[in-house]
């Protein structure tokens, strides 16, 4: 674990930086790797960490990568975190828990056997891990790059069974011992807190001071997300569009059903774990000879909740026919047999679920997609601050995501019992 540090001020943070070839290879070169060093762009960056390099030194093929502090303001919670991973996915593998072809992420340290490079040079602050690049292994953006229907369902079954593996192999990290690396983030109740704020057309931190948080970090960081920041004239158009009506009227009468994991979670019904926070099939890793998971990756949004959240989040996005931008919501339903094949690979390969958590699986998927639209809803009416839109998008790009994702709680609430059904079906077996 790496000691607690105080991070660096904002001003010492250099995030939006072009770097040179030579700078980066200067970098790559304070890594325990042999010469000589070639690197170059990584195709299959993210949409966060955008400053990530492959490197070739030696004989070994590396990614270099800069941990983005736009995003991350903390980057020592984000690696703290992700040893804490990587070190329990490693002893439970020992242990004999998991799959032999499991394999998690390998750091390489640096030339004074520092886990990462804690760096501050003319470009400022900045943090950089360089990771092994896991040999024969494939990633894919969605199950629309497999042909076949059958492989597409095999596909997804992996991916349930990935979950399951690697929140197995890391159940026997104490959460408490993990601070978050986005302050916030799957918090529920802040969500709602910001949506009312919004919908009371709040603007400054004293009109929202009621509904702000109390923490002094999570305050910082989330304070302008309950604050409208559109003009008077375009707030009430918003606020008062008859096709958003009945959705703002959904999220109102749900929230106690959004709050579900966290009331199980505080009454003791589920377990206190750790979880990914970002289980999108693009984070999980194919082994290319037999097709079966071999790793789940970009650990940078692990954070103590339940790991029921991670599989909520999994289901909703594999299960969207549409996508989360269809403007015809009619389009908008449930791929039963990718809902199914998930939840088979989970179960099957699931060993430390609890039957309290089993029963929450299928309410878990509903609350996480409920969720997502609450955020979408309430970002849209104040003003696009956190979603941001890019060159080239519509500017009620959130309103259809808001809809999309809300329609899609409709639907996965209606599919509910034949999920359950899924379920008691696989749990048994």
């Amino acid at each position: 674990m790496i000691e607690e540090l105080r991070e660096k001020p904002p001003h010492l943070i250099g995030s939006c930086v072009d770097y040179s070839i030579s700078d980066i290879e200067w970098v790559a070169g304070q890594f325990q790797i042999a010469s000589p060093i070639r690197v170059g762009p990584f195709p299959g960056r993210g949409n966060i960490n955008l400053h990530t390099y492959q490197v070739h030194a030696g004989s070994g093929d590396y990614l270099l990568q800069k941990v983005n502090s736009d995003v991350f303001k903390m980057p020592y919670r984000v690696m703290n975190a992700m040893l804490s991973s990587i070190e329990a996915q490693g002893v439970a593998l020992r242990n004999g828990v998991g799959d032999k072809v499991w394999e998690p992420i390998e750091l390489i340290p640096t030339r004074d056997e520092k886990p990462f490079l804690d760096l501050t040079d003319e470009h400022g602050w900045s943090v950089w891990r360089m990771m092994v690049r896991i040999p024969n292994s494939l990633s894919y953006k969605s199950l629309g790059e497999v042909d076949s229907l059958e492989s597409q369902l095999k596909l997804a079954e992996e991916v349930g069974r990935g979950l399951a593996i690697y929140s197995d192999l890391t159940s026997a990290i104490d959460p408490t011992s993990i601070e978050g690396s986005l302050p916030g983030y799957r918090d529920t109740g802040l969500y709602y807190r910001q949506f009312h704020s919004v919908m009371a057309g709040n603007r400054t931190l004293e009109e929202a001071s009621e509904l702000l948080p109390s923490d002094p970090i999570l305050r910082e960081s989330a304070g302008q997300h309950f604050l409208v920041a559109l003009d008077p004239e375009e707030y009430l158009l918003r606020k008062s569009d008859p096709e958003l009506a009945p959705f703002i009227e959904l999220v109102r009468e749900r929230e106690p059903f959004a709050m579900g994991l966290w009331s199980a979670l505080a009454a003791g019904r589920i377990r206190h774990t750790l979880i990914h926070g970002d289980t999108k099939i693009e984070n999980f890793l194919f082994c290319t000879e037999t097709a079966k998971v071999k790793s789940l990756v970009d650990l940078d949004t692990i954070m103590p909740f339940t790991w029921l959240a991670d599989y909520g989040d999994l289901q909703r996005s594999m299960v969207n026919v549409a996508g989360e931008k269809e403007q015809d919501l009619s389009k908008v339903k449930v791929n039963r047999d990718v809902y199914e094949a998930v939840a088979k690979g989970f179960l099957k390969a699931a060993q430390q679920v609890t039957e309290n958590e089993v029963a929450m699986m299928v309410s878990a998927v509903q609350a996480i997609t409920l969720e997502l639209g609450l955020r979408f809803l309430t970002d849209y009416l104040k003003g696009d601050t956190y979603f941001q839109l890019g060159e080239g998008d519509p500017a009620d790009l959130n309103r259809t995501r808001a809809m999309v994702q809300l329609t899609l709680y409709q639907r996965l609430a209606e599919f509910a019992p034949e999920a359950e059904a899924m379920m008691a079906k696989y749990s048994r077996s």
